[in-house]
């Protein structure tokens, strides 16, 4: 049986079907660069103040909207406050960590 003739293994077959990639990692590199950052903003007095009365009326249970920094940009976070942790400084929304010092606005 010539070379041409003998059956290929199903991986074989299989790797002939697979999507070619050239340039690895380029559209991931693409999508980093065409993400806008946004500077973090430090509260003034007035804006902590009003930060620290709308964390103290946050209660576990209640549904809410937290307006905090993460990882370059504002995102806003809405659920049920599943945790209120005051020794690590942190608010759970359902899964998610938020710090309080990464907090701006919680409604």
């Amino acid at each position: 049986m010539s070379r041409a003739e003998e059956p290929r293994r199903h991986a074989d077959r299989a790797a002939q079907f697979m999507p070619f990639a050239a340039l690895t990692g380029y559209y991931d590199l693409v999508r980093e660069r065409e993400r806008v950052t946004e500077p973090r903003r430090e509260p003034s007095e007035e804006e902590a103040a009003r930060i620290s009365a709308e964390l103290a009326s946050v209660r576990k249970g209640q549904l809410v909207r937290v307006t905090h920094y993460e990882r370059d940009a504002y995102v806003t976070t809405e659920g049920i406050v599943t945790r209120i942790d005051l020794a690590a400084r942190e608010l759970t929304v359902v899964r998610r960590h938020i710090s309080f010092n990464n907090i701006w606005r919680v409604a």
